[in-house]
């Protein structure tokens, strides 16, 4: 970053187009008030406008370009929306294949190349213009762009829109490990390691991902986010830049700076314009050729809380509102890491919370803050555990608590002892199946019993990808396919009409656009009970449950395909068959 800012001042000496003298007074003014530097020297007439466009072209390599003449397509003009266009003097000029060409006034400004380059998965092709030109031309194709917002989560112009400067963007730290107040970090445009970090964060917002993983690499660093539980790169840079970034985000997560050896955990939050707040999860892993950061990003906004919404069909809809509403027992979500586990338990305790209800949540951490509710963080470096937490909470009569987590066999011992009292205690298991989390259980030294009495509901879930809305197509799926996978023992009549995407700008040519969740629920009916007691496997206590109405993943799975909300490829990526397909 500092040798393409010291291009244009090597350039202006060299070719004698402006004094030292002058030059330094520019560069105290950018100092002093920042800015961009070339804006300054034409703000000082210290340089014609015309003659620094012709310097930024000759000095970089970038061809100059009158573009006020230019016929430019609509299909072009609307890849980039008017604000942006506005805010960064750009325009873009022409789209063949994935290069976009833009013109820019200021070519030297790479965060807006990398926003463009990262938001549209275009490669960008920079050319100078004037400013002047560019403005005209802005009002001249952009005169009767409605103003009207779009829906940010359909639109791909939507995310553009939304993306604001680094300088709307406030780093928080986490005050938990602080005794002082402040905390809040003041960005500047003139530090270009800050800059360059609130960048990547600010572009995993807008692109709606759940994961930024800044990664060293031999020679390079690597930077990827996980968007609709997929993994992205989004750009490589040179490695140089790594341990300054993680320095950067350990200072914001109030880690030890100084600490290389050992992995570290921390959390902060972003407060976008407009007050939007996010929080961040930090995990700092030393590799063999450097740090890792893994940012987990807990966006509050975005949260669906209602049991109504989280794509539950009817009837397992029904079984779970009927197990919550019941005075004591315990509910076990399940599935692997960020297959919606804490959000369906979150939207369980939206369901049951009323003014009468002591509700008691411990977590590691806090994911969602909910009005009413009492949270706990536990703290394992200074003794605050999930079993000493519990502990206390029993203590303090709530009518329903929330584990985030059962890790080891003390605190699933306590949260079945829990239920087995008087309370309704909400938790998740990292196990695959329903039917396999009572394995699980006995495993972690429960007896059978004691499941029996206590466990109300096992909840199995996980995400898959949504279809774009904006390039879906149907196609009618070949009936020995539809036999194979299980189709048509769901739907015996008719021909099998299913969806999928073609890919476009919305949906970065992926299909997808979202996620949509699918579930299966174990009810512990009586004759479950009685295979549980006897020990029976996972398979047998499965095939019991579904002759009594469980719905499985694979099912749901294909029932969502078959509603055209995902494809039956993403499905079968996800799913485990049932043991009926052949």
């Amino acid at each position: 970053m500092a040798s393409l800012k010291n291009i244009l001042q090597e350039i202006l000496i060299r070719d004698n187009f402006i004094s030292h003298e002058d030059l330094q007074r520019a560069l105290a003014e950018q100092e002093n008030n920042g800015g961009e530097l070339s804006k300054i020297l034409i703000k000082m007439n210290l340089i014609d406008e015309d003659v620094l466009t012709q310097v930024l072209s000759e000095g970089l390599g970038f061809p100059p370009i009158s573009i006020s003449r230019l016929k430019i397509d609509a299909d072009v003009i609307a890849a980039i929306p008017k604000d942006i266009a506005v805010k960064y003097q750009i325009i873009p000029i022409s789209l063949i294949g994935e290069n976009l060409t833009l013109a820019m006034a200021d070519p030297l400004n790479i965060f807006v190349i990398d926003n463009v380059k990262a938001l549209t998965g275009y490669t960008i092709n920079p050319i100078i213009s004037k400013s002047k030109d560019i403005v005209e031309t802005i009002k001249k194709y952009y005169a009767e762009e409605e103003e009207a917002p779009q829906d940010t989560h359909e639109a791909f112009n939507a995310i553009m829109k939304d993306i604001q400067d680094t300088g709307d963007l406030e780093l928080v730290k986490d005050l938990q490990h602080t005794s002082h107040q402040g905390g809040i970090e003041e960005i500047t445009e003139e530090a270009p390691i800050i800059k360059l970090t609130d960048t990547i964060i600010q572009q995993a917002v807008m692109a709606k991902a759940s994961d930024v993983f800044i990664e060293p690499l031999e020679t390079v660093m690597r930077v990827r986010y996980r968007i609709d539980g997929i993994i992205r790169e989004i750009d490589r840079m040179t490695k140089v830049l790594l341990p300054p970034i993680v320095s950067r985000i350990k200072v914001i997560s109030s880690l030890d700076i100084s600490e290389h050896r050992l992995p570290q955990d921390g959390r902060f939050k972003t407060i976008l314009s407009g007050g939007r707040s996010v929080d961040f999860r930090v995990n700092v892993l030393p590799t063999i050729i450097g740090e890792k950061v893994c940012l987990r990003i807990l966006d509050q906004s975005g949260a669906v809380l209602d049991v109504e919404k989280l794509g539950f069909e009817p009837d397992s809809l029904r079984r779970l509102k009927d197990a919550s509403i019941k005075p004591h027992g315990l509910i076990l979500t399940c599935g692997p890491t960020g297959s919606g586990k804490t959000t369906t338990l979150y939207s369980i305790l939206n369901f049951v919370d009323s003014p009468e209800k002591n509700i008691v949540t411990v977590e590691d951490p806090v994911e969602y803050q909910m009005k009413g509710i009492n949270q706990v963080n536990i703290k394992p470096a200074l003794g605050l555990t999930f079993p000493g937490a519990l502990r206390s909470i029993l203590r303090q009569d709530p009518d329903i608590i929330m584990i985030g987590e059962i890790r080891d066999a003390t605190t699933l011992d306590i949260a079945v002892k829990a239920a087995l009292t008087g309370h309704l205690v909400l938790s998740s298991l990292h196990t695959t199946t329903a039917a396999g989390s009572i394995v699980r259980m006995e495993n972690m030294g429960i007896e059978p019993f004691l499941i029996c009495s206590s466990v109300l509901v096992i909840i199995a879930q996980r995400l898959l990808r949504r279809i774009c809305a904006k390039c879906k197509e149907t196609y009618i799926l070949q009936e020995a396919v539809a036999r194979r996978v299980g189709l048509r023992s769901i739907y015996p009549h008719g021909d099998i009409e299913l969806s999928r995407g073609k890919g476009c700008k919305a949906c970065f040519n992926t299909g997808y656009k979202g996620r949509v969740g699918i579930t299966e629920i174990l009810l512990l009916t009586t004759k479950v009970k009685e295979m549980i007691l006897a020990r029976e496997s996972e398979m047998l206590i499965k095939a019991q449950a579904q002759k009594e109405g469980m719905t499985t993943m694979r099912a749901d799975g294909l029932i969502k395909a078959y509603q055209g909300l995902t494809t039956l490829e993403e499905v079968l990526r996800i799913t485990a068959p049932d043991g009926s397909e052949q």
